[in-house]
């Protein structure tokens, strides 16, 4: 299939962009947060509909603006019509301001793998059996990605892409005597640029909020819904006109079997999400506005509304350091062989201490790199890296280990593929393949600033004491971190997961999130990363399954063992889980070596995905750290993958 764009419903698609086979691509027309009628119409495969409904919590201003919500879709393994058919989930991988339809176009497929039955859908029957197969629907909340109009503070995207280079370059809090201040003014110039642009005439970022990304949600299971119940009657519609015409040749007649369908009724569809980090939040507004909606909700690093909502997001630091204290205890354990940064005999204080000097090596004496395109390695890209490597240790870990290995030996080689794109660019004459980098923290900063409380009472010193308190708290990202209610009704239960040592979204907010949430219930991963698909786990993916097909969720004080360990030390024998869970897969004895070595290698790219895409190392694509396609390749052919 092609992804193709169309801006509104009487407009032929444009010529397709690039090939995402077997995704599906969706593209939806609606108006945009703030009239006072919604009107969306949806092209799904082989199909289109257009719909009028009342969104009254809206102003009635402005109703003939609209928006294209770019939707891409991995479909089910079975129709829509089959009993094992299990719906749709929503993705969203974070933010704010992540794009769900690149994060599903990068893991759609391995997303699906996990939640999907083991069992091959040709191998097992329609009516008994209780295997499950799900869509995967991957959305651009407003202002991001592909959908339209996007959030921007600049007339062009070469604008954006200097002033994030300006920016980058003055360097990380503590970087030097001078760096609060000039980003402090940098942020004071944009931040009221910024606002100015959106108070004049209709501009997107007014309408960012995550409550209306929560009503497009709605939106977005309500059309499926429909399109499912005229899906089922065109399948048995083709089922009963291949009866007629095979009575015909036969003169017997035999009534077919059709599908059974439940009429479409707007207002039933229930939600099925799954959210990561600050998706997390999204699918907690989406429960408290929409209670009756929800279906099955699964909630990963799971961002405390409180704190979120007051803007300064102090308390997401609080199990930082448990991973970098990870790191130097799994180096110093697996030895020189396999980290770099470990001598012989060394201790994780002895690789704590052999790190800091490296990275504060940079502090006074960049590293040039000679080369086609020219780099110095700062202190700053130091930091950065670091603060990324948290997100996903399992697969970062080797890699930083030897870039930092590399870079006390005065070579930064490597170092230097991975933050070259990011300072550099080239368009092509022709074509729209090659694109200058999209400053995507306009949308980023106006959801949060829309969401939270207002900042503007801060003043430098003000700021200046906030950077403290919070590098005082990690002094590993604190410098980087800062550049960035009651319960509800009844709600349908649903899942919190929270890693034990996760760097921005720590475990405790997954226990107070779901102490709001009546009868729902937390898992929690014994790993470092952050969200539960930094590090495969098969007793994981054993209770995301029985949550999904069955509604169950894990017993009270459940922990998941993770299934790898990073530089690959060898797991504990406690780590048995692996086994245990298999029969929650309800996978035959005789297949259960084939189903792990499955479900390890999707969780394996699912993580590489989540670690050096847009969510991962790619997160510095425009804050000194460039994209690491490159990387990823490497770590999958050295395991063989």
């Amino acid at each position: 299939m092609k992804l193709d764009i169309s801006t509104d419903l009487g407009t032929a698609p444009r010529r397709p962009r690039r090939q995402i086979d077997p995704i599906v691509a969706l593209y939806a027309t609606a108006l945009i947060a703030f009239p006072a009628f919604l009107s969306v119409a949806f092209l799904w495969p082989d199909f289109r509909w257009g719909l009028g409904g009342k969104a009254n919590y809206w102003n009635g201003t402005n109703t003939d603006k609209t928006i294209s919500l770019g939707i891409v879709k991995v479909p089910a393994k079975v129709p829509v019509s089959d009993p094992r058919y299990g719906g749709p989930i929503l993705i969203n991988p974070g933010g704010p301001g992540g794009s769900g339809t690149g994060f599903v176009a990068a893991a759609g497929l391995s997303l699906q793998t996990l939640v999907d039955s083991a069992e091959d859908p040709a191998v097992t029957t329609e009516k008994d059996s209780k295997a499950k197969y799900y869509d995967i629907i991957g959305f651009d909340p407003r202002g991001v990605g592909e959908t339209k109009p996007g959030a921007s503070c600049f007339t062009d995207d070469a604008s954006s892409w200097l002033w994030l280079l300006r920016e980058t370059e003055e360097g990380i809090f503590g970087s030097s005597d001078a760096a609060l201040g000039r980003l402090w003014a940098m942020n004071q110039a944009l931040g009221t640029s910024c606002s100015h642009k959106s108070e004049s005439g209709d501009d997107i970022k007014k309408f960012l909020t995550t409550a209306s990304v929560a009503r497009d949600m709605l939106e977005i299971i309500e059309k499926h819904d429909e399109w499912k119940f005229y899906e089922t009657q065109r399948i048995s519609k083709e089922i009963v006109d291949a009866a007629v015409k095979r009575s015909r040749k036969t003169s017997y007649c035999a009534l077919p079997s059709t599908p059974d369908y439940v009429p479409y009724v707007r207002g039933t569809a229930k939600l099925q999400y799954w959210g990561f980090s600050y998706g997390s939040f999204l699918g907690n507004t989406f429960a408290s506005m929409y209670p009756s909606r929800v279906g099955r909700v699964i909630l990963d690093g799971v961002v405390d509304a409180e704190d979120y909502l007051q803007t300064l997001w102090t308390d997401n630091l609080n199990d930082t350091e448990k991973v970098m204290t990870h790191f130097y205890t799994t180096c110093a354990a697996i030895g020189f062989e396999k980290c770099a940064l470990a001598a012989p005999n060394a201790t994780a204080a002895d690789v704590a201490k052999r790190l800091a000097t490296i990275v504060d090596s940079l502090y006074h004496k960049p590293l040039p790199v000679p080369g086609d395109t020219p780099e110095v390695i700062t202190y700053s890209d130091a930091r950065w890296l670091l603060f990324l490597m948290l997100y996903s240790p399992l697969a970062t870990f080797p890699l930083v280990a030897d870039l930092m290995s590399a870079l006390e030996g005065r070579d930064g080689t490597q170092f230097a593929e991975l933050i070259t794109p990011a300072h550099h660019f080239s368009c092509a004459r022709n074509g729209s393949d090659s694109v200058v980098y999209e400053h995507q923290d306009a949308a980023q900063y106006a959801i949060m600033c829309s969401d939270g409380d207002s900042q503007t009472w801060m003043t430098s010193k003000d700021f200046e004491a906030y950077a403290n308190e919070l590098v005082a708290l990690s002094p590993a990202i604190g410098a980087i971190w800062i550049s960035r209610a009651d319960g509800w009704e009844d709600v349908a239960p649903c899942l919190w997961i929270g890693n034990t040592a996760d760097p921005v979204t720590p475990l405790t907010n997954a226990f107070e999130m779901a102490n709001l949430f009546e009868g729902s219930g937390v898992l929690t991963q014994e790993s470092a990363g952050h969200c539960s698909i930094s590090t495969p786990s098969l007793c994981t993916v054993g209770h995301l399954r029985a949550y999904l097909h069955e509604g169950v969720l894990p017993p009270p004080d459940t922990i998941c063992a993770p299934s790898e360990l990073p530089f690959g030390a060898e797991l504990p024998p406690s780590s048995a889980a692996a086994s245990e869970v298999l029969p929650l897969l309800e996978v035959e004895p005789e297949l259960r070596e084939a189903a792990r070595v499955k479900l390890l290698a999707a969780q394996q790219q699912l993580s590489g995905a989540w670690s050096f895409g847009p969510w991962g190392l790619g997160k510095g694509a425009g804050m000194g750290m460039g994209k690491a396609e490159g990387w990823l390749l490497k770590l999958q052919e050295a395991r063989g993958l």
